[in-house]
């Protein structure tokens, strides 16, 4: 919902100052409310997520852009900073719908879902790596990076409730199923509990030492 140009600079920007460090998430989000507060229309999400693909790509492989599309006009504009990453800073986007995760596979570096039970969310990965294969793309370029919003119980959760919340050490053991799933990455975000920061701190170290003694 932020206009492709200006989104594109400020990315450039970030990947500079972090030293080709950015990777760069996306998606088209799931409340309409969202949409009607910033005065974007919801229908049409899709395509304005497709044409702002394309004045990214074509902002960061140009030093003079220009762009003229149904939805955005970019008249003649020299670009200057290039991204430290070239051609470009990975892409990946969210998506979990049919049309979502073809254009994961035409259009994107990875894809970025966040945690579900590992049925779905491999599912869903043969689907990004099937498309990419009909769209003529190597699947092995491909990045599969999980995000996970953990509930943490003191007592251990019933398995069916994971990943929707469960124990920390159930964390570790589904991140560990995970990578052996075929995930590349996870980040697990511990801002959304109740815990201070010095807690988010001592947890994310415990989380990541019982990953890595797996």
């Amino acid at each position: 919902m932020q206009p492709p140009l200006m989104l594109a600079r400020s990315l450039t920007t970030l990947d500079l100052l972090s030293g080709g460090r950015l990777d760069v998430g996306l998606g088209l989000g799931w409340m309409p409310d969202e949409y009607t507060a910033v005065g974007v229309p919801w229908q049409g999400r899709g395509r304005r997520l497709d044409e702002t693909l394309d004045v990214l790509r074509g902002y960061w492989a140009n030093d003079v852009f220009s762009h003229q599309g149904p939805l955005f006009t970019i008249p003649e504009t020299v670009v200057g900073l290039k991204p430290h990453q070239r051609p470009a800073p990975p892409v990946l986007l969210a998506a979990f719908t049919q049309a979502g995760l073809r254009r994961v596979a035409r259009r994107a570096d990875g894809w970025l879902p966040v945690a579900m039970p590992l049925p779905y969310l491999t599912g869903m990965w043969a689907t990004v790596l099937e498309g990419a294969e009909e769209a003529g793309r190597d699947p092995s370029t491909l990045r599969m990076v999980l995000r996970v919003n953990p509930e943490l119980t003191e007592e251990k959760a019933d398995p069916e409730r994971l990943p929707e919340a469960g124990t920390l050490e159930q964390y570790v053991d589904y991140a560990r199923a995970a990578a052996e799933a075929g995930v590349h990455e996870l980040f697990i975000d511990f801002g959304q509990s109740p815990l201070g920061p010095d807690e988010r701190a001592d947890m994310a170290g415990r989380f990541v030492e019982g990953v890595r003694a797996g």
